[in-house]
């Protein structure tokens, strides 16, 4: 088995064409979805921190001083020492090299390692894709796709406007959410960027397909965290508001010869998953670790691998904690800076309130109360060593 491990970092679901989106052009993660598997509820643990993907391992920030984990191999180590190659590819770091953007560099860094590998053997393959936080400076092409239109119905309709711009380099932090001048260049900038990095995607499975390199490979496409775009009134990553905006990640995988393609996993999944399902398919013995393989949903033959989803972020004096069923949604704020107002415990009714405007915790105590005994029991539990005690058994059920 060969793995290609596509990871684009604050990528928002909600603007990925298979998980719901209708404006914004993403046909070749369509495509991809389509020749595969689609993960609907696959969820960061600790979203854009440390690579819980390849430890197989829950790492959650703590308000106290906690002993450090103890030491797992991580991916690169546990395949080199089967024999497998691991290659990391990423945007060269020869900064001497002007030509092209970020992107094409990367993709064409990835193909050249694609080509040089082993038909005949084992190997994986992760390109981590240039970050979409801002700044947003996708090429003209891809811009004009997302305001053109604006400024020819400004002109048929004879408004004294100004038609809207790009705004590549939004203000990270609060936002107005009043403004909606700036909520909708903040957003179209941002939609044409996802576009591109599509584009990118596209052309570099097309490009393995014509050389035969995909033969065999197993493509998984993901991304470590989402990204904030107003909707709480908050831009970037400087606040660990654990919203679905943040912690809700694409997961996308297309097997050799488009196996099980079309189908879509409703089952609770996170980063932490993927370390006993890349060892699985690569035939090589996971580690004790938080994880499971998702191949059985995969398959179809399981329909779940957890009870629940739980999250942790810490930034900027911030720290938080989450915990998702499919019926609903649970933040804990554990410390807040004393500049900012005060965030309370939060609770959202899910799939209904997808991206959680209502909080219904005041009238839930009791069964939120629950909740936060769960969260708190399995961040415990992820502390200590060896395999981790199952948790949430029997939660979620709408009262």
């Amino acid at each position: 088995m060969k793995i290609l491990v596509l990871n684009a970092s604050a990528l928002h679901l909600g603007y990925v064409g298979c998980y719901g989106n209708e404006w914004v052009a993403t046909p070749g993660l369509d495509r991809l979805a389509a020749q595969g598997i689609v993960f609907d509820g696959h969820y960061a643990d600790c979203p854009g921190g440390p690579r819980t993907c390849w430890t197989g391992r829950y790492h959650f920030p703590t308000p106290e001083p906690a002993a450090a984990p103890a030491p797992s191999p991580d991916l690169p180590a546990l395949l080199q020492g089967h024999g497998i190659p691991f290659t990391l590819v990423h945007e060269p770091a020869d900064t001497a090299v002007e030509e092209g953007t970020p992107l094409e560099r990367t993709l064409e860094a990835a193909l050249q390692t694609l080509e040089k590998q082993d038909r005949a053997g084992r190997w994986l393959v992760w390109v981590d894709l240039p970050t979409l936080l801002p700044p947003w400076e996708p090429p003209e092409e891809f811009l004009v796709h997302y305001f053109a239109d604006e400024e020819e119905e400004l002109e048929d309709e004879d408004i004294e406007l100004e038609p809207l711009t790009p705004l590549s380099e939004p203000p990270t932090g609060p936002i107005d959410v009043e403004d909606i001048t700036l909520l909708e260049r903040l957003q179209r900038t941002y939609a044409a960027a996802v576009t591109y990095l599509d584009r990118g995607v596209a052309l570099l499975v097309e490009e393995l397909e014509r050389g035969g390199l995909l033969n065999g490979v197993t493509v998984v496409f993901t991304a470590d965290r989402g990204l904030a775009l107003g909707e709480h009134g908050f831009v970037g990553a400087g606040r660990p508001w654990l919203h679905d905006e943040v912690v809700h990640l694409p997961l996308l995988f297309r097997l050799p010869d488009q196996a099980e393609a079309g189908r879509r996993v409703a089952a609770l999944t996170q980063p932490v998953d993927l370390l006993p399902t890349l060892c699985e398919l690569l035939g090589v013995p996971a580690p004790a670790c938080h994880g499971h393989s998702l191949l059985p949903l995969a398959r179809g033959e399981r329909a779940e691998v957890r009870a629940c989803a739980c999250a942790g972020l810490e930034a900027d004096g911030t720290l938080e904690w989450a915990l998702r069923t499919p019926e609903w949604g649970f933040l804990l704020p554990l410390r807040t800076p004393p500049e900012d107002p005060t965030r309370g415990p939060q609770l959202y009714v899910k799939p209904d309130d997808r991206w959680e405007v209502n909080n219904v915790l005041h009238h839930h105590l009791e069964f939120a109360e629950g909740l936060e005994k769960t969260l708190r029991g399995f961040v415990a539990a992820t502390l200590g060593a060896g395999p981790l005690r199952e948790e949430g058994e029997g939660i979620g059920s709408r009262e």
